[in-house]
């Protein structure tokens, strides 16, 4: 279902927000069971927009965008997001087949009642108005992360982690009132950092060095601040 088509909160360009798996299993081991949001530009391909840098209208300034531009953007060493591009494809050709319908997001919220759903399967949450969420959110819980910490609206600390790739973003996203997401870009669970000044780190469970002990739909802890949870997880890049 469309459950928001409009201008990026990001550069004002044309995107939508597509929920898919509502009524469908999902096959990520280590999400779970979730409804997924997917946000793409809705006048390109993805991978056109991939390729000439006008993703950045729903990833904003994510440094795992790719380095290089063309032919040359989907390559791993371009190109260090963990999105594989088949699934975003595969939401945009159905988009651009009219394939979804469009989400009354009052009915929508009281069916998601009691679930968990998972904002940002691709594209960044605080590419879509807060008001989005805050009507689709009403009556569930989520995992959302932003890149956009620094820039957008305080509000989205309530629905999305921080996104972190330093410790120096660990520092300032928490100095925020952030709940941080620290993705550590190290080869081995020995070379990472448990502690960040005076910010401890959990390591997420669902992860493949902690032998992917539970799933993000049971754990649900990277769900912002809106639930009081204190703890700042972290992970290897992945």
């Amino acid at each position: 279902m469309i459950i928001y088509s409009g201008p990026s909160e990001i550069d004002g360009k044309p995107i939508v927000a597509v929920m898919t798996g509502l009524n469908s299993k999902s096959k990520n081991s280590k999400t779970g069971e979730m409804p997924q949001i997917w946000i793409i530009r809705s006048d390109l391909h993805p991978t056109d927009a991939l390729r000439t840098g006008e993703d950045v209208s729903i990833c904003g300034n994510c440094p795992h965008r790719p380095k290089e531009r063309g032919d040359n953007a989907l390559n791993k060493d371009s190109r260090t997001c963990y999105v594989n591009a088949m699934g975003f494809n595969q939401v945009y050709r159905k988009y651009r087949n009219n394939g979804y319908e469009v989400a009354d997001l009052d009915n929508l919220a009281h069916a998601l009642s009691g679930r968990n759903v998972r904002l940002g399967a691709y594209g960044d949450p605080a590419a879509v108005p807060i008001e989005v969420w805050d009507t689709l959110l009403k009556y569930c819980k989520s995992t959302g992360y932003t890149h956009q910490w620094r820039t957008c609206d305080k509000k989205y600390s309530e629905y999305c982690m921080a996104s972190c790739d330093t410790p120096l973003d660990v520092v300032l996203s928490t100095q925020m009132g952030y709940r941080t997401f620290f993705v550590q870009n190290v080869s081995s669970y020995e070379d990472t950092v448990k502690v960040v000044g005076t910010t401890k780190l959990a390591w997420c469970p669902a992860s493949k060095e902690k032998g992917k002990s539970t799933t993000c739909a049971k754990c649900m802890a990277c769900n912002g601040t809106r639930f009081g949870q204190k703890a700042n997880i972290s992970i290897m890049i992945h």
